[in-house]
């Protein structure tokens, strides 16, 4: 009998893949993000006349791998995301093709995806194509998010997608990591997705929510947030599982929490209940301490509202608990990729723990003054050894999320 059969199974990350506007390959992406790089640019897929800007971020479709997903270029672009995503996951894991019967009980394998739209943006695709509404529905089949995937890779066990505002790909993996914790699965493929939208850009416009230019988190002159898009996958495992078929843990997922603070369709709790619960129970389930966390992927949209609470938040929480760990959003440099966001930032989390090095806040022009009590790291990149990463996220409606990511 294993040490770790004798309770609950701790959940291991041997895998990631992503499908983002600062590529669609973990190693581009980390480059980019840890070299400053900006992908927010002049959108090309519809016509932003008449809004406040002419900016978002935008996946590359020719960085995508698509082998086994038929009809791929007719699908919705969300699906063909996780298709991507998922495939270089379980890649990466060891658990691509056969390897994956050879290794796991398929029934025993699941996926769990978040997602704000969903498939919905396809629907706005097809409009521009003429096509006719009324015979192709693949914009009405959110469920495709998970279900394409799912049989292509042969994952027969728990499948979900997820609906949480923009908390969407933490509250994905804190599900898939329950699952594995109460024994219910042994292997979830878990993150995020969500495709560019116009209806997101009119959307953010009525809430004088976007940015003229760049996203700015935590700037002193923040406009607002930038759009995006893009997908996240994370193959979470028990570790026992892992330690059987010898596969090599990139990072131990050590504590998960879900909130809904159910204060407002729009806006946080003035307080923020949700943030700081969650920041509290994730700890708590990781048996660590706040002045253990040494670095904070903060959910960071550059909106004024949204970053001063987190601001304040995160420094009466770990400020008062004797933690001061290092501070960034990479929102400034990818946009908001809505339920894809918090995905990305967990790579983020885990890359950080793999080769001590942290991104910055490269469109930080001067720190808001309510940020004082922050580590917010300046310019591109930071080295130091990170043991602990947190990663926040908080969605309409209330929702609110945190995982932590620690070496194994």
């Amino acid at each position: 009998m294993s040490a770790e059969s004798k309770g609950p199974p701790r959940v291991v990350v041997t895998g990631m893949g992503v499908a983002s506007p600062l590529g669609c390959e973990v190693p581009e992406f980390w480059a980019k993000v840890t070299s400053g790089v900006v992908a927010t640019a002049p959108v090309t897929r519809f016509s932003t006349a008449g809004y406040p800007t002419d900016q978002a971020a935008e996946v590359d479709p020719a960085g995508l791998a698509e082998d086994g997903l038929d009809g791929a270029a007719a699908l919705p672009r969300s699906v063909r995301y996780a298709h991507h995503a998922t495939a270089r996951a379980l890649a990466e894991a060891g658990l691509a093709g056969t390897e994956l019967a050879g290794a796991a009980d398929p029934r025993r394998a699941g996926i769990v995806l978040g997602t704000v739209m969903g498939t919905r943006p396809h629907l706005e695709e097809l409009r521009r194509q003429g096509r006719d509404l009324g015979e192709d529905r693949s914009w009405d089949t959110p469920q495709l998010l998970a279900a394409s995937p799912a049989r292509r890779f042969a994952l027969h066990g728990p499948r979900q997608v997820v609906g949480a505002g923009c908390a969407a790909g933490n509250t994905a993996l804190s599900l898939a990591a329950d699952l594995i914790r109460s024994g219910r699965a042994e292997v979830m493929v878990a993150g995020g997705v969500d495709e560019l939208s116009e209806a997101v850009f009119q959307l953010f416009t009525t809430l004088r929510a976007v940015a003229p230019d760049r996203a700015r988190p935590f700037d002193r002159d923040r406009r607002g947030m930038l759009p995006s898009e893009g997908a996240a996958v994370l193959v979470l495992e028990s570790l026992d599982h892992a330690r059987r078929r010898g596969a090599t843990p990139l990072a131990e997922l050590r504590g998960w929490s879900v909130a809904a603070e159910a204060y407002h369709m729009t806006a946080p709790h003035p307080e923020g209940r949700g943030i700081r619960r969650c920041m509290e129970e994730s700890l708590a389930r990781a048996e660590l301490t706040p002045q253990q966390v040494d670095y904070v992927s903060a959910h960071g949209t550059g909106t004024p509202a949204s970053d001063g609470l987190e601001a304040l938040c995160l420094a009466e929480y770990f400020g008062t608990r004797g933690g001061r760990p290092g501070v960034s959003s990479v929102k400034g440099m990818l946009g908001h990729a809505q339920g894809g966001a918090s995905a990305l930032e967990a790579v983020v989390c885990v890359q950080a723990v793999r080769t001590g090095v942290v991104p910055g806040n490269p469109t930080m022009r001067e720190p808001d003054g309510k940020c004082a009590d922050l580590d917010l790291i300046p310019g591109t990149h930071r080295e130091q050894p990170v043991h602990t990463a947190l990663s926040n996220a908080f969605g309409f409606g209330g929702n609110t999320s945190t995982v932590v990511f620690a070496t194994s």
